[in-house]
């Protein structure tokens, strides 16, 4: 029972096959199994595919129906590939007919179909850490390039505190210097040059020097005033980045869907060989397994079946269509005749 499934996998006659030795019977149960085995591999390839899918990500069996489609469909091609190929008598026969090269090349494009995704499958647990390596790389240059416009702003706020210090700097040695003309010391400012006169008391130096401490006081208490608004924005405005940056790397997220594993296994390809011949070992095997089937029966040897076959279909070349016709018309009209007279009975 099993052996005929086989059979019907490759598209073998079985009327043929009852009368032909057994090794042929347990050829063709083998080329059953070669046309089933790339089905098997096209239902895991497609049901993995399926199941990068976001959509279908909370509903797995339906990845599975697609799978299952997908094999069926896979499983079509191959047996309509084996059983429409007729085995010549001599190997370079095969190699002359163009019909070997079709069947071949679909074959071969079959197999490429089909390994795809199992290689993708193969690489799933380096492809899954390599997106999830992009997703923080991601998120980091995010970080940085908030870190830059916070920097820009905690700079706006060093430039005002700098200012507010010097200006602050400039009031007191102002006020040492009053204080030192009032005292009548004589001072000298870095140039060299007298600052103060000497001169014990409030004098009309030392009103002056008081009045210029005063301005300087003044201008201070402004600054002081201006600064605090000024500071208070751009510590709103700190607050408000960092806050931005904070949710745009929560909000940032990557799917896992097929594109993106494509994705990253050409990034994995491009940082390490290994991977790229890895890839290509991996599809050559699946694609072997795919082209096997129509090879086999290409080059597997002449036997009775394929002498049958042969035969039969020499035959039908030496039919005569209008004698055919002729023969077909008569047994028509014998037809038409037994069925008349059975009803006038």
């Amino acid at each position: 029972m099993l052996g005929d499934f086989f059979i019907w996998c490759a598209g073998s006659d079985t009327s043929i096959l009852r009368r032909c030795p057994r090794s042929e019977r347990i050829k063709h149960i083998g080329f059953g199994t070669l046309v089933l085995i790339p089905a098997i591999l096209a239902l895991v390839s497609m049901t993995y595919a399926l199941s990068t899918v976001g959509q279908l990500q909370e509903h797995l069996w339906l990845a599975f129906i697609g799978g299952i489609v997908w094999a069926l469909i896979i499983f079509s091609f191959d047996r309509y590939i084996v059983s429409t190929h007729r085995r010549k008598l001599q190997n370079k026969d095969e190699l002359k007919s163009p019909a070997f090269y079709l069947r071949f090349l679909f074959a071969f494009i079959l197999g490429i179909v089909i390994s795809h995704p199992i290689v993708l499958l193969y690489f799933d647990g380096s492809i899954t850490d390599t997106i999830k390596q992009n997703k923080v790389e991601h998120q980091k240059e995010i970080q940085a390039e908030y870190d830059a416009r916070i920097q820009k702003t905690e700079k706006q706020l060093a430039v005002i505190d700098s200012n507010y210090y010097a200006k602050e700097k400039a009031r007191d040695l102002q006020a040492d210097v009053v204080a030192r003309e009032i005292d009548g010391e004589v001072i000298k400012n870095a140039k060299g040059e007298i600052v103060t006169t000497g001169i014990y008391g409030k004098g009309p130096s030392a009103e002056n020097k008081i009045r210029h401490l005063q301005k300087l006081e003044t201008e201070l208490k402004t600054l002081r005033k201006t600064d605090s608004i000024l500071k208070s924005n751009l510590f709103a405005e700190k607050a408000q980045l960092q806050k931005e940056a904070d949710s745009n790397i929560a909000a940032y997220n990557v799917s896992f869907d097929y594109l993106r594993r494509e994705l990253a296994l050409e990034q994995m390809k491009e940082e390490n060989s290994i991977v790229w011949v890895t890839q290509w070992f991996l599809m050559f095997l699946f694609v072997l397994v795919d082209i096997l089937p129509v090879t086999f029966k290409t080059f597997a040897p002449f036997g009775m079946y394929d002498k049958v076959l042969m035969d039969d279909s020499k035959i039908v070349k030496t039919l005569n269509s209008d004698e055919r016709a002729t023969v077909l018309q008569k047994a028509y009209h014998k037809l038409n005749t037994d069925f008349s007279d059975e009803n006038q009975i």
